[in-house]
């Protein structure tokens, strides 16, 4: 009897952890389908925008081929313009736009578009980043990124991921927009022409020739076929992204994939921001500045939070841009000033 009492004792303490056991599973189970759920919503979310901005692209492609093909029928403005080269003297037609190929209406939907693709596809290269060196289990990598991120608190193995890859972001646009300001996307450099439109149509030129360069136009020919500026620009870009992680071996293809693809989104950013006359102006804020909901959209985890004036700038993801009359805003993870 006593062996049977013990026998049912075990039986007993057996369920009790077999009942917590499911209990924890069960919540562990629910917890996923609650993320799962999100996530999804989130994909839908995004897949909605991305049919809409497809849309619009199929559109501005047509506007833009239309525009184009009429300026090839009419070639007395390249006339005009050559002959104001050979001449070598300023503009002093006071609609200079005339000499343009399309709108400055269907530029800056142009534009809009561009920058919306750039922040999408730096996204893209910094979560194939992360995942590389994840993958990679090299110490020493994900040693040096944790000390990139390190000024922010954060570090891979913190439990926000999306506050690792914006804090990630912050640092690779700092980067990769670095002298944007510069007319030929260089420190102290100079415009190409003296001719101030035909250097906006030059630009313009070059932004119509890159829009539909592909990974594998890249793979045959190399980038430097189709632009030795633009060549330059994804070496020095991408030598500093290496010189900061100290990373010692090749990149995988897809990795240089993703870079390409971001390098050249904001490689034409620049090119359509200095077609217009004048150029469309890049807006920074930095870091502790108070936040401002007209020029900044906060990022943060908890961003539907309401902003008091004691909210600040944490640090800057993507920068914005003042595009004719409306304002582009940057997007921040902001803090409450108790924060700081």
């Amino acid at each position: 009897m006593a062996d049977q009492a013990d026998l049912s004792d075990v039986f007993k303490d057996t369920g009790s952890l077999s009942i917590e056991k499911l209990k924890k599973e069960l919540m562990k189970a629910t917890e996923e389908r609650e993320a799962a759920l999100s996530e999804v919503s989130e994909m839908r979310s995004s897949l909605g925008e991305l049919k809409q901005k497809l849309e619009f692209l199929e559109s501005y492609c047509r506007e833009l081929k239309k525009a184009l093909s009429a300026e090839t029928k009419d070639p007395q403005k390249v006339k005009n313009l050559s002959k104001r080269r050979e001449n070598d003297r300023p503009l002093d037609e006071p609609n200079g736009d005339s000499l343009m190929p399309v709108s400055e209406e269907v530029m800056v939907e142009g534009f809009l578009q561009i920058v919306s693709e750039a922040r999408l596809s730096v996204n893209q290269f910094c979560k194939c980043l992360v995942a590389q060196i994840e993958e990679t289990d090299d110490e020493t990598l994900i040693d040096n990124l944790n000390m990139l991120l390190q000024p922010y608190k954060v570090s891979l193995h913190s439990k926000s991921s999306k506050s690792v890859l914006y804090h990630l972001e912050a640092i690779i646009n700092q980067t990769l927009y670095q002298d944007f300001e510069n007319p030929v996307f260089q420190k102290n450099g100079a415009p190409k022409h003296l001719d101030p439109l035909y250097d906006r149509q030059a630009q313009f030129s070059s932004y119509v020739a890159l829009r539909n360069l592909s990974w594998n136009d890249v793979l045959r020919k190399g980038t430097k076929y189709y632009s030795e500026e633009f060549s330059k620009f994804c070496d020095q870009k991408m030598s500093c992204i290496i010189s900061m992680l100290n990373w010692n071996r090749p990149w995988p293809e897809q990795l240089l994939q993703v870079f390409f693809v971001a390098a050249k989104c904001i490689w034409l950013l620049h090119l359509l921001a200095f077609s217009f006359d004048p150029p469309l102006t890049i807006m920074r804020v930095e870091e502790n500045a108070g936040f401002d909901p007209q020029y900044m959209e906060d990022m943060s985890v908890d961003r539907h939070r309401s902003h008091t004036d004691g909210s600040r700038v944490r640090v800057m993801v993507m920068p914005g841009f003042y595009v004719s009359d409306r304002v582009l805003r940057c997007k921040v993870i902001a803090k409450c000033n108790a924060m700081s």
